[in-house]
């Protein structure tokens, strides 16, 4: 995994000038835009929340959001989670609130199917956004270093920033959604690991972690429905 995309660190370093947003991702770039947001540290979606009238609280049970008497909404993180993790989780939730309407518990798989996908879309952008990571991006490097820096300064954990920087590239390069995926990055982690983390944007697939780094991505033994 490593190996293999190396080469491809340096030319997102230089062709990201030539990047095109999508419309999600122009939605928060022009709201960060406005708040004037410099850096990472200023990526605070907790108060994004609160500023919006929508109430989060740290609690612990599974993330989620539910309406309120009013048009008001909770965001409920779980806080049993590593700090960073719970940053994705309410992210992901705000995503939600947002975007989307009706109750994902009666509504069609497709549909639930497509606003969790929205979401971590979301939560990919807003916390990472391409422009900071432009700033922040060191040349010369090896993509697991990389992943290991932009991780640190965004506060979120490597199997995020390292599916983050693979949306990243696809989008410099005009590919679809995980074509750059090859065969020896796909595949069956057998050596020891500390523990596994679903991909971001795809549920089929999970990460491997070992001492602080990425082992590479495996398909996931079962697929529950989201």
């Amino acid at each position: 995994m490593k190996t293999a995309r190396m080469g491809t660190n340096a030319r997102v370093c230089t062709m990201i000038e030539n990047y095109q947003p999508s419309k999600l991702e122009w939605r928060i770039l022009h709201c960060y835009r406005r708040r004037n947001i410099q850096s990472p540290s200023e990526i605070d979606i907790e108060s994004f929340a609160k500023e919006a009238g929508i109430w989060v609280h740290h609690e612990p049970v599974e993330s989620t959001h539910f309406a309120m008497i009013d048009d008001m909404y909770t965001i409920i993180v779980d806080n049993r989670l590593p700090h960073s993790q719970q940053r994705v989780e309410l992210a992901h939730e705000f995503g939600h609130v947002l975007l989307h309407t009706g109750d994902q518990e009666v509504m069609c798989p497709d549909e639930r199917k497509r606003q969790e996908r929205q979401a971590n879309y979301f939560a990919m952008y807003a916390l990472a956004p391409t422009y900071l990571i432009a700033q922040h991006m060191v040349e010369d490097c090896s993509w697991q270093s990389q992943v290991v820096h932009l991780a640190e300064a965004f506060n979120v954990p490597l199997p995020f920033m390292d599916a983050r920087l693979m949306l990243l590239t696809q989008d410099v390069y005009g590919l679809s959604a995980w074509t750059g995926h090859s065969g020896d990055m796909i595949r069956e982690c057998t050596e020891d690991y500390d523990y596994s983390y679903r991909h971001p944007l795809d549920e089929t697939l999970e990460y491997v972690i070992y001492n602080g780094e990425i082992l590479g991505l495996r398909k996931r033994k079962s697929v529950w429905p989201l």
